[in-house]
């Protein structure tokens, strides 16, 4: 009895595998269309995106191009000069009474030069809407540098 129930046990294992077996293969024939749709769609929206990144690359590449390697650009050598301390540096105002002296950053033309360099970017670049932002700025300071 004990061999024909591990006979039935292995006979039912052996069914589930075929049957198993059987309905992956149906599967794998290929996707339904709701999966291909699906994909469509995807590609669809993936494309719309690259465009636009190729566009926004493209719009980059150009201003790099026309505003920061331009003959009217360029870049300007910057250092730190001044004493925190107070005794050699920037008079520096706030109020216009009341003068500090201290460090600011101003162009270095030493040789060797060992600071660092700002981008300057083409004038012709800059609308008047930015233009309008810099002539109102909050940065109205007034500097004299002394050595």
């Amino acid at each position: 009895m004990k061999r024909f129930l591990m006979l039935v046990g292995v006979a039912v294992v052996a069914a589930a595998m075929y049957v198993a077996a059987g309905t992956a293969s149906q599967q794998s024939k290929g996707v339904s269309t709701k999966q291909f749709k699906a994909l469509q769609k995807q590609v669809a929206s993936l494309s719309k995106e690259l465009k636009t990144v190729k566009a926004e690359a493209s719009n980059a590449d150009g201003f790099v191009q026309t505003c920061l390697v331009s003959a009217n650009s360029g870049v300007l050598p910057i250092n730190e000069f001044g004493d925190p301390g107070g005794t050699f540096g920037y008079s520096y105002t706030a109020d216009g009474n009341t003068f500090t002296d201290t460090t600011a950053l101003d162009l270095d033309l030493s040789n060797p030069f060992t600071g660092v360099y700002l981008q300057g970017v083409d004038p012709a670049c800059i609308g008047p809407a930015a233009r309008h932002h810099v002539a109102h700025s909050h940065l109205s300071l007034i500097g004299e540098r002394f050595h």
